[in-house]
């Protein structure tokens, strides 16, 4: 018998790609009330795909906030917030929950074809696969840029595949991708930056028809990117947040990786262990690998933000070498790798990550909670004012209203179209003397009593513990209607 014959199609059985994709689904849904309640962006995309939903159009000024009410808005991630809405209506908060976890699930599992395509053996695609979650876990929310991380990974498959075999063809992918991608999360500049960095490798390597070709690809991006509600004003926009030191430094996402954090440990480990293998193997990356390696690391280190986009680099560029680097220095290992590869390439079994969805979603739709902290996919009344909503919601003060900003996603979920928020976590468009304005009044700071009468601010709402709570309480202009561990609600007074 010939034990060098390639084995049948074995259909039924599940790739290494599907058991990544199923674990990782598994996994996201195990620490789902978390990504729910990591932030407070999830209500406001909510909102503003409901409102897309209902009015059949997008909204490009503001009509959530009374403190910009009518200025600009760039919809950045209309087609996301589309798709959360659409969720939402389905099932709820678990229809996010499985969109989320779909999203993530599909990204890891793109990431081990790649890897495959490019010629990692199965087992070490499947390590892979499972590890680059992982790293990615640092910044896995029910927000849009789950998009960008999808799409990202898509461009990295495209243009690794481009690179082995310089077909134009294969390029053009990127072309309805970078349209969906520019509608959808305003982060499709990493996607700009992507494309540029393969031009760069290929100009370095002095490969010239591939660099005037990538070259070329990218303008197109450009022109396409420029195919939204709001034209090149996009493009403008998504570069012009990241101009802004005050807005970065004050967002946690934004800032360096926290390497006390256990979240951040993943990245540690690949970041060292690239450095420990760059040393040990003596292995010399081609250009393009290495400006990938060398400008994604950099970005990783300037901004938690990219570490999952670092992840999906580091990977794939590394993995491959790994996988060179094993048939010398372990042949045994390498001779199995080689076996149980042959075997791998020739299953498929989608249908089994397809079961595992569908049952999922049974389950949970009949009020099966699957988390590991048995919560359920819900709201937290201990990171959102869901308890003092739900008391005032029969005698809801009136007038504007200042809030805790991280709460203004949530409650603009539950109060609007009826109240507007001061502002929400959407930094980008209230922009940095709002946000001034914002800690200067939560804070108690100086001439905080003026900047509320100037806003003519009817009531508040805040955690207990800011500043302006201690200061309130002792006012005799304003009345506090309630109060609990997560929030507290002030009325002012109404002069005779």
């Amino acid at each position: 018998m010939d034990e060098h014959r390639i084995p049948k199609r074995q259909w039924f059985l599940p790739s290494v790609s599907v058991l990544v994709f199923i674990l990782v689904f598994w996994m996201s849904l195990l620490f789902m009330p978390q990504m729910l309640n990591g932030d407070g962006d999830l209500g406001r995309h909510l909102t503003v795909g409901r409102y897309i939903l209902d009015n059949r159009a997008i909204p490009t000024t503001d009509i959530f906030s009374h403190t910009m009410h009518g200025r600009f808005l760039v919809p950045h991630e209309w087609l996301s917030q589309l798709e959360f809405a659409w969720a939402y209506g389905a099932a709820g908060l678990n229809g996010i929950a499985w969109l989320t976890a779909v999203l993530i699930a599909a990204t890891y599992a793109i990431t081990t074809i790649t890897l495959q395509r490019v010629g990692v053996r199965a087992l070490l695609a499947l390590a892979g696969g499972i590890f680059a979650s992982m790293v990615g876990a640092i910044h896995t929310l029910t927000r849009p840029h789950l998009f960008t991380l999808l799409f990202f990974a898509l461009a990295l498959l495209i243009l690794e595949l481009y690179r082995r075999q310089p077909k134009s063809k294969t390029l053009l992918w990127l072309l309805p991708l970078m349209l969906v991608w520019a509608n959808t999360h305003g982060a499709f500049i990493s996607g700009v930056v992507l494309v540029g960095l393969y031009v760069a490798g290929a100009g370095l390597g002095r490969e010239w028809r591939t660099a005037v070709t990538l070259l070329l690809t990218l303008l197109l991006l450009i022109l396409i990117a420029a195919l939204n509600p709001v034209g090149p004003v996009m493009l403008q926009h998504s570069f012009a947040y990241l101009q802004n030191d005050f807005l970065v430094d004050i967002t946690n996402e934004y800032r360096s990786p926290n390497f006390h954090q256990v979240s951040a440990w993943p990245f540690a480990a690949l970041l060292l262990g690239s450095l420990g293998f760059g040393w040990l193997s003596g292995r010399r990356l081609a250009w393009t690998p290495l400006v990938l390696l060398v400008v994604w690391t950099a970005f990783a280190l300037y901004s938690a933000r990219n570490i999952p986009l670092y992840g999906l680099v580091a990977i794939v560029v590394l993995l491959p070498e790994v996988d060179g680097w094993i048939d010398g220095v372990w042949p045994r290992l390498g001779h199995f790798l080689t076996g149980t590869d042959a075997a791998a390439r020739q299953t498929w079994g989608w249908m089994w990550a397809v079961v595992v969805v569908l049952g999922v979603m049974w389950a949970q739709a009949n009020g099966t909670k699957m988390d590991i902290f048995r919560a359920g996919n819900t709201f937290s009344e201990r990171q959102f004012p869901i308890a003092a909503i739900d008391a005032l919601a029969d005698d809801l003060p009136t007038g504007n209203m200042f809030n805790e900003f991280h709460w203004g996603g949530y409650l603009l979920y539950r109060l609007w179209p009826e109240r507007e928020v001061f502002m929400d976590a959407q930094t980008d468009f209230y922009g940095e003397a709002l946000t001034r304005e914002f800690i200067q009044i939560a804070d108690a700071k100086e001439g905080w009593q003026e900047r509320l009468a100037v806003r003519d601010i009817q009531w508040v709402i805040l955690p207990p513990e800011r500043p302006l709570a201690a200061w309130l309480s002792q006012s005799s202009a304003w009345a506090e209607v309630y109060r609990d561990d997560t929030a507290v609600v002030w009325v002012q007074h109404q002069s005779d």
